[in-house]
């Protein structure tokens, strides 16, 4: 029988979220957006997209027209 790997609840959320804003990369999302979503957390999620964003993978734009979207091109990310 095979092993399932076992990711963190931190790691699903970078994944689910990077997912949708690559559905949509011409919209920005709010990390209220997001959370509401993928049923988590919007604290969580915001210390999560916090170091997506440090990392590169996600862009932030503040202000009342603000958001997140992908840092690069989804399909330079591996």
């Amino acid at each position: 029988m095979a092993k399932l790997l076992k990711i963190s609840e931190a790691a699903t959320m970078a994944l689910h979220s990077m997912v949708l804003l690559a559905r949509e990369p011409e919209k920005m999302l709010t990390t209220q957006e997001m959370a509401e979503e993928i049923r988590v957390s919007a604290n969580h999620l915001a210390k999560v997209l916090q170091r997506l964003n440090k990392d590169g993978l996600v862009a932030a734009t503040r202000g009342p027209k603000g958001g997140f979207n992908l840092g690069r091109a989804p399909e330079s990310i591996n």
